[in-house]
């Protein structure tokens, strides 16, 4: 049975993963105060502006206080100048305070001393171009992500208040699954993770403390399947246990975007919300056009695993696939509503891209649509079992 470990084991063996992943990935920032942006940050933040643009709103039309939080903060900029998270979020949620006379607070935690100094004189930066100060109260503390940020929240009153908590640490094993649970708690609050599993693959077979640090991170040992895994699927099933994670904490909807730079790095994505409408919100923010950030998205279903770009008229070809190995998988007949919401909870498309798609799958002879036109009740069934490839 899993014994579970004590907040100063997982500190312990958080931070060595930390170490090791920050090695691994971003060389650069573990000794620097700024660095370059990558195309994977890039398109990360692109992804988080546009998600906060819709969330805000929606959030303060509804409650008093709202909080977004980090629990790796950075510097709050780039080389290039790129504003960091931080200064992205600090300037839609000013920006959505305009609207709503209503509170937002940011708990911001970083590591490193003197990122947190820089971090500081970027936000002030920030709030000297507002007029919303008074009510967009930032929180900056020096500390870890674990377990500085779960107190910090506290310390604010932030858990009893909607959240988005964003945990975008180096890729690695370092949030551990009780943080999710807790926030997961407030049942309005949204959790997104990034994770890159090349180093549980790496190392944490042969070493103890390495899987220690995933067993915090998943909550349990059933992730240790990934060791039986042939290579080409271990990340792929590292991918899908954390997704149902984030499930046992609480999160009823999970979202996983794979995102591919142009040098063929990978690097998930991992939203959380005990909500719909949230999935609906994100794939919205994940949809609109960015040509700029060089990274791509690859659905985790897609057969073919191709590569999207993300485009005024999107390539569904990768949803034909899915859907059509969801109808041979589960041979019943679904109805066009049902093949929606499936869509739009388990796949990267939006269900606004579903019923174009039926009617050429239909008039390609594909599927078998009772009666002929599609309509949310309509029936759908396939008619090749090889149509899949």
């Amino acid at each position: 049975m899993y014994a579970p470990w004590s907040f100063r084991d997982d500190y312990v063996i958080l931070r060595a993963a930390a170490t090791l992943t920050a090695t691994g990935r971003h060389m650069a920032a573990s000794k620097d105060v700024i660095w370059p942006r990558d195309p994977h940050t890039a398109a990360k933040h692109a992804l988080l502006r546009r998600y906060l643009q819709a969330w805000a709103p929606i959030m303060l039309s509804h409650n008093e206080i709202i909080t977004y939080a980090e629990g790796f903060a950075g510097p709050g900029i780039y080389t290039g100048e790129e504003p960091g998270s931080p200064v992205v979020a600090h300037h839609v949620l000013a920006g959505a305070l305009r609207r709503f006379p209503r509170r937002v607070k940011m708990v911001l935690v970083e590591e490193d001393p003197r990122r947190k100094t820089e971090l500081e004189r970027r936000i002030a930066a920030a709030a000297g171009t507002t007029q919303q100060t008074g009510r967009l109260d930032v929180h900056i503390t020096q500390g870890q992500c674990h377990p500085d940020l779960l107190q910090q929240l506290a310390r604010a009153r932030s858990l009893q208040h909607p959240m988005f908590v964003l945990l975008d640490g180096f890729g690695g094993p370092v949030v551990p699954f009780h943080l999710l649970q807790r926030i997961a708690n407030q049942r309005r609050s949204e959790v997104m993770v990034t994770f890159q599993p090349s180093f549980l693959v790496r190392f944490a077979e042969k070493n103890e403390h390495h899987r220690a640090a995933g067993d915090s991170f998943f909550g349990d040992r059933g992730w240790h399947g990934v060791f039986r895994e042939p290579s080409s699927r271990k990340a792929a099933y590292l991918r899908d246990r954390y997704r149902e994670a984030l499930g046992r904490a609480g999160f009823q909807h999970t979202l996983v975007f794979e995102m591919i730079d142009e040098a063929s790095h990978l690097l998930y994505l991992i939203f959380g919300t005990r909500h719909e409408r949230g999935v609906e919100k994100m794939k919205e923010a994940m949809w609109v056009v960015d040509s700029t950030s060089g990274v791509r998205y690859r659905d985790p279903k897609d057969p073919n695993q191709q590569a999207l770009d993300l485009e005024l008229e999107p390539d569904t070809g990768p949803l034909r696939r899915i859907l059509l190995d969801h109808l041979r998988t589960n041979p019943i007949p679904h109805t066009v509503d049902q093949l929606k919401n499936y869509t739009l909870l388990e796949t990267v498309y939006r269900p606004t891209q579903v019923i174009p798609l039926l009617k050429r799958m239909r008039d390609e002879r594909d599927i078998d649509v009772s009666p002929g036109r599609i309509i949310g009740t309509s029936t759908v069934a396939t008619l090749h079992q090889s149509a899949l490839f």
